[in-house]
């Protein structure tokens, strides 16, 4: 099988084919083998192997994908991913994701005693402990490709279970730290939902902590509109 690679070298991207046995390996497995065996020279990012550390999201075939989650067969192209800097080969910065996740305070501040919760209680914020922060929610993201204010929907989406867990000491704090992160421009579109590997809704989460910071009078209600369609 054919593997075109998009690389970032030296300012700009050059795609480069290989010729493989690679049918029905995971993409990080064919990385693995073309640094290995062919280009030692080839950076990328892995290190859990097992759909855990959320650090090998890639494109494949225009898609964005964790590579060691996915399984291919036939030819392919791995390219990094989109809206975020480039450094190397399929190596991209990750710093914004985590300067958010510090300007919103997305930490849990335990309270002095234990409060046990119930299965129900923890069902309502599994989804966003789920969130493994591979960062594909933003890279499909409009609002962060037109505005880089906006505090990215891996952010919202970690700081759903901080806010709404009941353990958490400084809920209000929490609150006016993620209303400073514009979640507000969040346009709906569901593609950070559709893209997640592990089914956390970002854009449910979003609009659940919109409502919630609505209700505290800490954003405004936003009119409905379809700006970022052109309408």
């Amino acid at each position: 099988m054919k593997v075109r690679l998009g690389r970032y070298r030296e300012g700009g991207f050059v795609y480069e084919d290989y010729e493989l046995d690679a049918e029905g390996k995971t993409v990080l497995e064919i990385l693995q083998d073309i640094k290995e065996r062919i280009d030692p020279t080839l950076s990328f990012r892995a290190f859990c192997r097992a759909g855990i550390c959320g650090t090998c999201a890639v494109k494949v075939n225009g898609q964005h994908k964790l590579a060691c989650r996915t399984r291919v067969w036939g030819d392919i192209t791995v390219e990094p991913v989109d809206i975020a800097k480039p450094i190397r080969d399929l190596v991209v910065e990750h710093e914004t994701m985590h300067q958010k996740l510090r300007e919103g305070k997305v930490w849990f501040d335990p309270l002095p005693t234990n409060i046990p919760l119930k299965p129900d209680e923890l069902r309502t914020t599994q989804r966003s402990w789920d969130c493994i922060l591979c960062g594909i929610c933003n890279w499909v993201c409009p609002a962060l490709a037109q505005d880089g204010s906006f505090g990215l929907a891996s952010t919202f989406t970690k700081a759903y279970g901080v806010i709404f867990d009941k353990r958490n000491a400084n809920r209000e704090e929490k609150l006016r730290a993620v209303a400073g992160l514009n979640p507000h421009l969040c346009t709906h579109c569901k593609n950070c939902t559709f893209a997640c590997p592990n089914d956390c809704n970002p854009e449910l989460l979003i609009k659940l902590i919109e409502g919630e910071l609505v209700k505290e009078g800490l954003i405004q209600r936003k009119e409905q509109d379809f700006g970022f369609l052109g309408f």
